[in-house]
């Protein structure tokens, strides 16, 4: 009995010893491959939501990749909502999933405002890296004034006790310029339009390069493009005939009003009473774009998204103008602004806003801007061979820089979708040249007056 307990002893010592030195083993190899018994601490995870074409989600995705390599702490997961990109954003904030950062473009930024749905981000933008907690973070600091005042304002917004927050940052400009065809005008014998010209010129040219070659009564190439919605497209004819389109208070519709009927009138009468571009039936559903492409249309009012189409495809030489100068005197197109805010329920507002002061670095703008596709809202970089492209069309890309000083920046309501819908229907008839604008205005205000009273 007692030799059996004997060896029974001895064998639970060398179990011990063999399960200590297994045990050694396992802590030296998880320490060669990094696993320690206590677990480290995971990077903090926010979420970045946008829109974008695949080009456009590219870049993001490159410095994306480029600030988690400077930022090991902080990880990034990006939300790309392709199509109908508010109505989800709507959703995730109803269910308390907002995004940390969030891509949003001024138009749609009163909606989010008014709710406080959107930090200030005066504050980090005064602090910077005390705030981020990165002190040496490679990225440089941002401050108001490296933005283009018009774009900044367009993301202010006025609470009700007062007080303007910022809510948002601008990474980019959307300006409207007229791109022509310099082909068609040396063929017409038309000198290329300069900055300056005016409503009267602009109709001249427009009827000049409005051709029937067949003689059968319907035009086969036509002067100007026509786009009914949306509205950043004929807005610039109401605002530089001196009108507007909200009192500045944003409480009154003012579309009825004289100067701003004028515009309205000016614009529509291009395609009904002139005939200067196409109708409904004439455009056969093709796009004003593809129609300008196919050198049906001469000038075509567009933005800075257009460049990189029309420097693959356009088989004829183009360039930019600013549209003209209206009665007021002045040729005025709205500056819209697109840019990143921060969700006012992220849990990580700090490493948040690390992630926007890169994204809106000189760096990183530089490289967006390259693709083509944007309208930097740093002056620094716009004023830039990034931008400019002097190698490449259009030849005065600084068109889209000269509107900015006089640019509207867009203001618009907190119900601004039901107010859009309801001004679209409403001008449907303007448009389809079944209705004067002074008819169709009169008859919507007392409908838009309502929805605007009861904005917060």
């Amino acid at each position: 009995m007692g030799q059996s307990l004997q060896k029974f002893k001895d064998a639970t010592k060398r179990l011990s010893r063999q399960t200590l030195g297994l045990a050694t083993l396992c802590l030296m190899l998880l320490g060669v491959v990094g696993c320690q018994a206590r677990p480290t601490a995971r990077p903090i995870q926010i979420q970045l939501s946008t829109w974008g074409s695949a080009q456009e989600v590219a870049v993001l995705k490159s410095l994306l990749r480029d600030f988690e390599r400077g930022h090991p702490k902080i990880q990034v997961q990006l939300l790309h909502i392709p199509e109908n990109y508010y109505q989800k954003l709507h959703i995730l904030v109803a269910g308390d999933m907002a995004p940390d950062v969030i891509f949003t473009n001024s138009l749609s930024f009163p909606i989010y405002a008014s709710q406080g749905i959107f930090k200030d981000l005066r504050p980090y933008v005064a602090l910077q890296g005390q705030v981020s907690g990165v002190p040496n973070s490679p990225v440089d600091g941002l401050s108001e004034d490296q933005f283009y005042p018009q774009a900044l304002k367009a993301f202010t917004w006025r609470q009700p006790n007062g007080q303007s927050i910022v809510g948002a940052l601008p990474r980019d400009i959307s300006n409207v310029v007229i791109f022509y065809n310099r082909d068609l005008f040396r063929q017409a014998g038309l000198a290329e339009p300069q900055a300056g010209w005016t409503w009267q010129q602009f109709l001249e040219v427009a009827q000049t390069l409005t051709l029937d070659r067949n003689n059968d009564g319907d035009p086969d190439q036509f002067g100007v493009s026509f786009y009914s919605t949306p509205p950043l497209f004929w807005l610039p004819f109401v605002w530089s005939a001196g009108g507007d389109l909200f009192s500045p208070d944003l409480r009154r519709f003012t579309l009825n009003q004289p100067k701003a009927l004028q515009g309205l009138r000016f614009y529509a009468d291009l395609r009904h009473k002139w005939h200067v571009a196409p109708k409904k039936v004439e455009s056969g559903g093709t796009s004003m774009s593809q129609l300008f492409l196919q050198q049906k249309v001469a000038m075509l009012v567009s933005g800075r998204w257009s460049v990189p189409v029309f420097r693959e495809q356009a088989k004829f030489q183009w360039d930019v103008v600013p549209l003209p100068v209206g009665p007021s005197g002045q040729s005025r197109v709205g500056i819209d602004a697109s840019g990143y805010a921060i969700s006012a329920k992220s849990k990580h507002p700090a490493e948040s806003f690390e992630l926007i002061r890169y994204l809106l670095s000189r760096k990183s703008v530089r490289t967006v801007t390259e693709s083509g596709l944007i309208v930097p809202a740093r002056p620094d970089v716009a004023s830039s061979a990034a931008f400019l492209s002097p190698d490449q069309a259009p030849t005065h890309g600084q068109a889209f820089l000269e509107v900015i000083p006089q640019g509207v920046p867009t203001h618009t309501p907190p119900r601004w979708n039901e107010v859009a819908e309801e001004l679209g229907l409403a001008l449907e008839p303007v448009w389809d040249g079944q209705q004067d604008p002074a008819t169709a205005m009169a008859a919507v205000k007392p409908k838009l007056d309502a929805l605007l009273e009861v904005s917060p």
